[in-house]
């Protein structure tokens, strides 16, 4: 019997000491990368294409991987990026310039090694864009989340299967100081995307936002982040005039009168929002409209009833709202030139031209009868 006991000890004791050198000898292959494209989608050139393939260094980390057993860790920013040279991609030069990429037939092959090879390893994903995990702790804690929910969600899809989200950043490498300016453009934009995002459920939107976190990254030299951040602030302003209310000038000649407002969407998916309506002065009369609904890339005319009090001109400032009266947009400015006569001065004028009308008639008669006598 104690011979027994003695194996099965020696066994049990074999297994809890390999366990943990199995655990501590795993290799770890990172799939990280700089930023490869600006926030416009073009690539800045195309050094990934010659990296992907089996003699460059991300081809060989998947077509030569390391033996087992391995821990792939990959910023899912990356992997998009890949994804996005699988199509034709256009490559943006600094004179403005775009020219074809050639990688994509080395970008399918990547994939489809990288997805095969790693089928039966432990994939850790990184949060989006790899920003460094103290500094966005700190600055945006929500936006951490966003990041990893958004990077789990998309490498687990591309590989059908579950991976495991870097919540405490046991993975993440290389730190970055903090300073003002860093933090007021990142949070500016921030802020303007996730507003947006109040109305708009769109995938060009979420991708905007997710691509914020690379302004973030650690292994980045001044220099392109600063290149990074004027590619952010003109995607971002593009964005946002996306969905707007058109300024115009208007000229209303009566009391009661229908006032065109034109609303726009140009993302790819419907937005439901509402207008609000603020003149200057007491010129005018006129309310806004709940829940209006714009279809995707489109644009609407609602004809708003409006009550002209007094004449002359007045500044409508019009913009759009969530449900809750959050403003999504910037203001724009309807300017009205209010032209409405009293009635009793239309009355009589109206009855000035009448009498003339006969007046003239009789002149005429008179003329006809002298003439045939």
């Amino acid at each position: 019997m104690k011979r027994v006991w003695l194996f099965l000890a020696v066994i049990l004791g074999l297994q809890f000491t390999y366990l943990p050198a199995q655990a501590v000898d795993a290799k770890v292959i990172r799939l990280v990368t700089e930023p490869n494209r600006n926030f416009s989608g073009y690539f800045y050139n195309d050094d990934l294409a010659t990296r992907l393939a089996p003699t460059g260094d991300l081809g060989k980390l998947v077509f030569y991987p390391a033996n087992r057993p391995r821990i792939w860790v990959v910023d899912t920013a990356f992997i998009d990026d890949v994804i996005a040279m699988k199509d034709k991609y256009k490559i943006g030069l600094e004179s403005g310039e775009k020219i074809a990429g050639v990688g994509s037939y080395v970008a399918v092959n990547w994939l489809n090694q990288f997805s095969f090879i790693s089928s039966n390893d432990q994939v850790v994903v990184l949060p989006y864009g790899n920003p460094a995990y103290r500094l966005i702790k700190n600055y945006a804690p929500g936006e951490l989340n966003f990041y990893f929910s958004n990077a789990n969600q998309r490498l687990a899809s591309f590989l059908a299967r579950p991976v495991t989200s870097d919540k405490f950043g046991k993975y993440s490498k290389g730190s970055l100081k903090s300073n003002d300016s860093l933090r007021e453009d990142y949070a500016e934009n921030r802020r303007a995307l996730t507003t947006l995002d109040r109305v708009v459920d769109a995938p060009e939107l979420t991708t905007l936002r997710l691509q914020m976190a690379r302004l973030l990254d650690p292994n980045i030299n001044k220099e392109f982040r600063d290149r990074l951040l004027k590619s952010a602030d003109k995607e971002v302003i593009r964005s946002a005039r996306k969905l707007r209310v058109i300024s115009g000038r208007y000229r209303l000649t009566s009391a009661e009168v229908k006032l065109p407002v034109t609303l726009v969407n140009n993302f790819s998916t419907p937005v439901k929002a509402s207008l609000e309506l603020l003149p200057r002065n007491s010129r005018i009369q006129i309310v806004g409209i709940s829940d209006v609904i714009i279809e995707a890339n489109s644009k609407i005319q609602l004809s708003l009833p409006a009550n002209i009090l007094t004449p002359g001109t007045v500044t409508v400032a019009a913009r759009l709202t969530d449900a809750k009266g959050v403003p999504i947009t910037k203001y724009s400015q309807l300017n009205l030139n209010l032209s409405v006569v009293d009635s009793r001065v239309a009355w009589f004028t109206s009855s000035a031209a009448v009498l003339l009308f006969v007046a003239a008639t009789l002149q005429t008669l008179r003329r006809v009868r002298r003439s045939r006598k």
